[in-house]
């Protein structure tokens, strides 16, 4: 990657000649997400190649996916995050980030690129979804979302929802469906886990629903029945996961439902997608609803059909395209019209970004409110595991001002 500086794990692509500008992508490429993330950066090079053709307004632009996770941990790594926002900082052609994907490398990364020479660099997450990146919530740690920021200025932009939407749609949807009116809460310990989990909970109690118990599973554990049969004990007939299937997901699936039977709903967020990770669980995974933090695929309009379309050509993707390879490409397609617009400097980004009015594209029509987090819809879609696949069963969709 063209620069003063290296990222840990870079793949570059450009046109002719030597670009102007460079984009980076930060998504965790090893692990059970690999192929989904994958196809996220095969999303963002569409829209640059096929869109741009690497010709961004009056810019010519280069783009390099770089991976922020490690084999051994099979997720994104806090030191990885950090070596990689180190690197861009030093980067002074560096004009956006396009990530990252889980909202705990964000928390590592954001406030080094924040404060990087030349003006923090803008970025826009397809995925994250933790509250405290960009807003107040009850559940946030202390000092968010400001320290975050440590130049005072806000750089960082998402498309998705929050978890303070996500959570409690959950909750919302298992007592429309009558699941459930006795739920345990698990969560894995990660800023996304127990952020969403607290959401749920809070939720979860307003609606009436009896809360048997709420604890973090140990994700080196090699047995999880006793937790299992701690679960039995107290009755509940539902069980919310809040967490990543990365930290021992399908073990725990697997565990629980030998123990608790096939009658106990299971829940999650999109921490449990892909959905081929999830399924890996076997038949403890069927039924289970998850929830992710945008659009049903099926619900959205022309343009993110057509979209879907021209990646799955692009990609030679085979089976059901995941959500966030396409959010990912509205993410894309949202900094890249942003820098057309700008002086090629990242704090013009930023404000062309703050600017920004997106009609009728991949995820519809929005903008961006002054915390960077997309208005005025905030969509959670549910999926239901069944067979290979997961199903669309429904979607609650919030209206806000912004």
């Amino acid at each position: 990657m063209p620069g003063h500086s290296e990222a840990t794990a870079c793949r570059f692509y450009k046109g002719s000649g030597s670009p102007k500008l460079i984009v980076v992508s930060d998504l965790p490429l090893q692990g059970a997400g690999r192929a989904q993330n994958l196809e996220m950066g095969q999303a963002i090079r569409y829209v640059l190649e096929k869109q741009y053709h690497f010709k961004v307004g009056k810019y010519t632009v280069g783009y390099a996916g770089c991976d922020d996770s490690t084999a051994q941990a099979g997720r994104y790594d806090p030191a990885v995050c950090s070596a990689n926002g180190t690197a861009y900082a030093a980067n002074s052609n560096l004009i956006g980030i396009l990530g990252t994907f889980n909202s705990g490398c964000s928390k590592v990364l954001l406030p080094i690129v924040n404060r990087a020479p030349g003006g923090p660099i803008p970025m826009i997450s397809s995925a994250n979804t933790a509250v405290g990146l960009t807003h107040n919530a009850p559940w946030n740690s202390p000092g968010e979302p400001g320290i975050y920021y440590p130049t005072g200025k806000r750089n960082y932009f998402r498309v998705a929802a929050t978890d303070d939407y996500q959570g409690p749609s959950m909750a919302d949807a298992l007592k429309a469906l009558k699941k459930t009116k006795k739920v345990y809460i698990l969560n894995d310990q990660t800023t996304f886990g127990a952020g969403v989990a607290s959401a749920f909970q809070g939720r979860a109690k307003k609606l009436g629903m009896t809360v048997a118990g709420y604890e973090p599973w140990d994700l080196n554990a090699t047995d999880y029945t006793a937790l299992a049969q701690k679960i039995k004990n107290t009755g509940a007939t539902a069980v919310y996961l809040g967490g990543l299937v990365c930290d021992n997901g399908v073990k725990l699936l697997k565990d629980l439902r030998s123990v608790l039977g096939p009658g106990v709903q299971f829940a999650g967020p999109d921490g449990w997608t892909p959905e081929s990770a999830t399924l890996a669980a076997g038949a403890a995974a069927q039924g289970m609803y998850i929830s992710y933090a945008g659009q049903p695929l099926s619900k959205l309009g022309p343009a993110g059909k057509t979209f879907i379309k021209n990646l799955t050509k692009y990609s030679h993707w085979k089976g059901q395209m995941p959500p966030y390879p396409v959010y990912q490409g509205q993410s894309a397609q949202a900094l890249f019209a942003a820098i057309a617009k700008s002086n090629g400097t990242r704090q013009s980004v930023v404000d062309q970004l703050h600017k920004l009015h997106v009609v009728k594209g991949i995820m519809g029509t929005f903008h961006f409110d002054k915390n960077g987090d997309i208005v005025p819809f905030k969509w959670i879609s549910v999926e239901k595991l069944k067979g290979n696949a997961g199903v669309y069963a429904f979607a609650v969709v919030t209206k806000v001002k912004g």
